[in-house]
């Protein structure tokens, strides 16, 4: 094994070929504590665009770490948090590490990798659908109740869950909310007892929340409207010409259960 070692170690820098090729010649190189050469390997595999930048930048903090260039380690250390990087249990507890903790843009590197790691708990967009949440009477445009209503928000504060159900239990439905960061929008994902699954797409409009959902040759809109801490208005329309006029097909007011 060791004679192994010793072999790949003193292989010409050309014998590597591919983006992965440099990457192992690094992690070889940094067990060996031969830190200038696996800085070399490592930088070579980012020049060929390494497949998992987050990772190659965090080997190369490291890398930076034991030599002493700490302004470089840390550089790859924000660049791999920039990068969606939320392991920040890892950092607090990698000893290769060591030589930057202490230092206030290690704390601040760690706090924004946490972050990343739940952001629903640090993004605002995640909560502007906060005002349906709770438990819920459903009336009627006419003053009676149709269904009751349980919305909750679920998985680390990321997904407003809704459990809709009517009066008679002959009809239920439940929904997924969620801001989605790619596409900066929010979807909605509905199912319910009688097999149909609906796509909505939207997000705040002055206030409320209206999500469309398109059919090859109509669109319905749902709006959300907070009428009050205690009372949200879902409206559901219909249109047959893209939009121009809409006709209602759906009026509930949530009541908020005391």
């Amino acid at each position: 094994m060791r004679t192994a070692l010793v072999l790949l170690l003193t292989l010409p820098l050309f014998a590597q070929t591919t983006a992965q090729d440099w990457f192992k010649t690094g992690s070889t190189r940094y067990d060996a504590h031969d830190y200038a050469g696996a800085l070399d390997a490592y930088q070579k595999a980012r020049e060929l665009k390494y497949a998992v930048p987050n990772q190659l930048a965090i080997r190369l903090a490291r890398t930076y770490a034991h030599l002493g260039r700490k302004d470089e380690a840390y550089a790859e250390l924000d660049r791999a948090v920039q990068g969606g990087f939320g392991q920040s249990d890892l950092l607090n507890a990698d000893d290769e590490l060591l030589p930057l903790r202490g230092d206030k843009r290690f704390k601040d590197v760690v706090a924004a990798a946490a972050k990343n790691q739940k952001p629903c708990l640090n993004a605002p967009e995640y909560r502007q659908f906060d005002y349906w949440l709770g438990e819920w009477d459903v009336m009627s445009p006419q003053g009676q109740k149709i269904a009751s209503s349980s919305i909750q928000i679920i998985l680390d504060d990321c997904v407003v869950f809704e459990n809709y159900m009517t009066v008679n239990h002959a009809y239920s439905g439940k929904s997924f909310s969620i801001w989605d960061a790619t596409s900066k929008k929010w979807e909605q994902r509905y199912v319910d007892s009688g097999g149909a699954f609906h796509t909505w797409t939207g997000g705040l409009e002055n206030g409320q929340m209206r999500f469309f959902w398109k059919h090859p040759d109509s669109l319905d809109r749902m709006t959300y409207v907070k009428e009050d801490a205690d009372h949200v208005r879902q409206v559901i329309d219909h249109s047959t010409d893209d939009g121009k006029t809409w006709a209602n097909t759906y009026d509930g007011l949530y009541v908020r259960r005391k």
